[in-house]
């Protein structure tokens, strides 16, 4: 038996094996999925927390900036993480954060802000049609505890609004708030909204009244009241 006899068996190599092609596309797939799941979810918190840096900063008024220069710009400011920022605990129409208070001053700022969706939520629940970009149909006003109606505080000197992919945001600023002290300090202060053509029928005396929402954006009582000092940037203050 010559060598080749002998030994042809252990010389041959045996090819791998080739994977499947469908195999390698069910798996490409799979792994474009998942990267793509991530993504959106990582994208919806992003843009759900996300507000415009114009949409925070503090605006100085008149008056705040008067205060502002009458301290040589040693003044309080507070902010507070609101622990109800939304209207509706189920629909969450309305969202509210970034408060600013400067109490001294009877000052108070604090961002709105909705998704584009809140228009269909209006119509199904109201059968209200309106353009949710038409700024002119919101109407904003400041309460306080006092009653089940609430008393109305402050006045709303400025409106900003910004937008931002589905979501739209406007910047409050309300002044002469009387924020009292001791007993007759404010406990806690609501933003209420309306918008023009929003209404409902009332089930206990049937007469047809404008929907109101309310977001608590202020508290300061025996249960909750942290408040942080917010420090403006140089872009911010005043020149």
């Amino acid at each position: 038996m010559d060598d080749m006899e002998r030994y042809g068996d252990y010389n041959e190599v045996d090819e791998a094996p080739t994977k499947s092609p469908v195999l390698r596309i069910i798996k490409a797939v799979a792994l474009i999925i998942c990267f793509s799941i991530i993504g959106i979810i990582g994208f919806r918190m992003f843009t759900f927390n996300y507000y415009p840096r114009e949409s925070k900063t503090l605006f100085f008024t008149d008056g705040l900036t008067a205060h502002y220069n009458a301290a040589g710009g040693d003044i309080s400011i507070l902010t507070q993480e609101l622990q109800s920022p939304y209207d509706d605990a189920k629909e969450g129409n309305l969202f509210c954060d970034h408060l600013r208070v400067v109490r001294e001053a009877g000052y108070l700022q604090v961002t709105l802000r909705f998704n584009n969706s809140f228009e269909t939520t209006l119509f199904e629940n109201y059968k209200a049609d309106v353009e949710l970009s038409d700024e002119s149909l919101f109407s904003f006003r400041l309460c306080r505890d006092g009653s089940e109606e609430g008393v109305e505080i402050g006045a709303l000197v400025h409106v900003e609004w910004q937008e931002f992919l589905m979501y739209r945001y406007a910047k409050l600023v309300f002044e002469d708030i009387d924020f009292g002290s001791g007993e007759d300090a404010i406990r806690w202060i609501r933003l209420e909204t309306k918008l023009d053509g929003v209404t409902y029928t009332d089930k206990d005396d049937k007469l047809v009244k404008d929907k109101i929402f309310m977001n608590l954006i202020y508290e300061d009582h025996d249960t909750y009241s942290k408040f942080t000092e917010y420090k403006p940037s140089r872009e911010e203050a005043p020149r």
